[in-house]
């Protein structure tokens, strides 16, 4: 992987990618999209670094319209719980720790419900989304379907509706 900063584990990626090619340049696709670009590879913490990779994402949807800022939610939501689904069943594992784009989908959620300009309210939101995705209370530890994909993204959805409505009453408080 050449002279990265981050520690990445070399084994689970080669097994990916060989088990990628193996198939199909689809089952690629899905590993790249699912690994958020191979954030999910990263050693320690990918789940918060692809929170944090939100960031610029909402920065350009805030000069987008409403519509098109739900628009592309729901497309990264589909895309998560698809891509989630394909890489868990290909993985063999309920929940692969290298699956980071529900966290993407949940952190988005959590920006947008909040709807707010600034860097503070943007990082409390962010913040709070992973508090909660990490511990899961209710009802994020509910788990509403035997479909993989359905319940990896589930609780990511339901901490970021959790984060961003939290931070906003907290903010007009």
């Amino acid at each position: 992987m050449g002279d990265l900063s981050v520690s990445i584990d070399q084994s689970d990626a080669e097994l990916d990618e060989s088990r990628a090619r193996g198939t199909n340049g689809i089952a690629l696709v899905h590993y790249i999209a699912a690994t958020w670009f191979g954030v999910g590879r990263i050693k320690f913490g990918p789940g918060t670094v692809a929170t944090a990779t939100v960031l610029p994402i909402y920065w350009l949807l805030q000069l987008a319209a409403a519509p098109v800022q739900l628009a592309f939610v729901a497309l990264v939501v589909v895309l998560a719980v698809v891509c989630a689904q394909w890489v868990a069943a290909d993985q063999g594992r309920d929940d692969p720790q290298i699956i980071v784009i529900d966290e993407v989908a949940g952190g988005l959620i959590a920006l947008l419900l909040l709807n707010s300009p600034s860097l503070v309210p943007q990082l409390a939101a962010l913040a709070l989304f992973r508090v909660l995705d990490i511990y899961k209370p209710w009802p994020i530890n509910l788990s509403p379907s035997r479909h993989a994909g359905l319940n990896i993204v589930y609780d990511d959805v339901v901490a970021g509706i959790c984060a961003g409505l939290i931070v906003q009453m907290v903010r007009f408080a």
